[in-house]
């Protein structure tokens, strides 16, 4: 980062000169020469001043003065008044565009050359680490008990935050259970579905967003504790969003870098994300391919034993995977899938409630009203017009 240049920060390497000086405060002895120095396209080098210092003070435009002592790293300051650099001091004159700096040397303290300067990686410029090219959706999204959410897989990351009670998040066959004030991040092309308990509402609220630049992966697919600043970088997001005023989206854009640097930087916080064996991966594949699967068919006719089949094991061990994975059957599983696409479509008003039925390979109208409502506490056609 570039430094202001004072008496204090460049004491190291020599002094700085007062603006009001006679002649700026440069030597008036015959041996110095002045002359003033153009500086553009051409490369920079670094040149040590030899043996007697070397004055400097900026004329026209903009430029860096880049200083070391021998053998340590170069610092920046902004050249915007006169300076004295000590004899032996490495430096370089880094110009934004052109600029033209007077110097003053001594007939026997010249420059020498050393080395080009490799200009593309100096830090002139605060520079951000994360940016976010655009937020797809941001949603406060209140659910009731038993919710369940059958799954996906998109090119965007996503940040999930629970405001209240519990979701269980699904990533590529791993059950996350997030409590309220805690949050986690599914990264690009990873399928996930989320699930209430049977008898639990949930309340939370998903980003999902395009990152142009940055590294996330400390926070992928960790369970993330917020403090209450944090959490409030969220509901201000919401809040800016339903104002939707000429600069809400730039603010929301923000406030969600913001809140991913914040978690980064407190990145000791993260529940670890411990290493998996390889039989646990081999489990969380076969999971994985199962709700892929059931996801991707609800409309056809589905079993257990179809499902273990295209999964390539067998119904025990499905099942016994399920029950200590997901605490859940795959059986209830499928039930619960169809029924949210069932709900869909009521919504989407495509059918009636035979049609439906017939669309989801239900055996019969009598069997898929029963199970609607005792999952939802009413009937598909009191639910179709409850939405209408």
């Amino acid at each position: 980062m570039i430094q202001n240049l004072n008496k204090f920060s460049f004491a190291a390497f020599g002094r700085v000169l007062s603006e009001s000086a006679p002649d700026r405060g440069f030597p008036q002895e015959p041996e110095w020469t002045r002359e003033q120095i153009t500086y553009g396209s051409e490369p920079v080098w670094v040149h040590r001043a030899e043996t007697m210092p070397t004055y400097l003070d900026i004329e026209r435009g903009m430029t860096v003065l880049a200083v070391a002592r021998d053998g340590e790293e170069l610092e920046y300051f902004y050249l915007d008044k006169p300076v004295c650099i000590n004899p032996g001091m490495l430096f370089a004159i880094v110009p934004r565009g052109s600029c033209t700096v007077l110097r003053a040397v001594h007939a026997n303290g010249g420059w020498t050359p050393l080395h080009p300067l490799d200009t593309d990686k100096l830090p002139r410029n605060i520079m951000r680490q994360i940016e976010i090219g655009g937020i797809y959706t941001l949603f406060y999204q209140e659910k009731e008990k038993g919710f369940f959410f059958k799954g996906e897989e998109h090119d965007l990351f996503e940040l999930v935050y629970v405001d209240k009670g519990a979701l269980h998040n699904v990533v590529n066959g791993t059950d996350t259970v997030l409590r309220q004030g805690e949050m986690m991040v599914y990264g690009p092309g990873l399928w996930h579905m989320q699930h209430a308990e049977l008898d639990a509402e949930v309340s939370f609220i998903t980003v999902s967003f395009e990152l142009l630049r940055g590294d996330l992966d400390p926070l992928i697919n960790r369970r993330i504790g917020l403090d209450s600043d944090a959490a409030e970088l969220l509901h201000r997001m919401l809040s800016e969003r339903d104002k939707n005023d000429r600069y809400s989206g730039d603010l929301i854009v923000c406030l969600l870098q913001m809140l991913l640097l914040t978690v980064l930087r407190n990145g000791d916080k993260a529940e670890a994300r411990l290493k998996t064996p390889a039989s646990l991966q081999n489990e969380n594949s076969i999971i994985n391919a199962a709700l892929t699967y059931i996801s991707a068919n609800a409309r056809k006719k589905l079993s257990v034993p179809l499902v273990a089949k295209n999964s390539n094991v067998s119904v025990s061990r499905l099942t016994k995977l399920f029950q200590e994975r997901l605490s859940i059957t795959p059986g209830e599983y499928i039930r619960r899938v169809k029924l949210e696409e069932s709900k869909a479509l009521i919504k989407a008003g495509e059918g009636n409630v035979s049609q439906i039925a017939e669309l989801l390979q239900y055996s019969t109208v009598q069997h898929f009203s029963r199970q609607f409502k005792a999952k939802f506490g009413v009937s598909p056609s009191e639910f179709a017009k409850s939405v209408r």
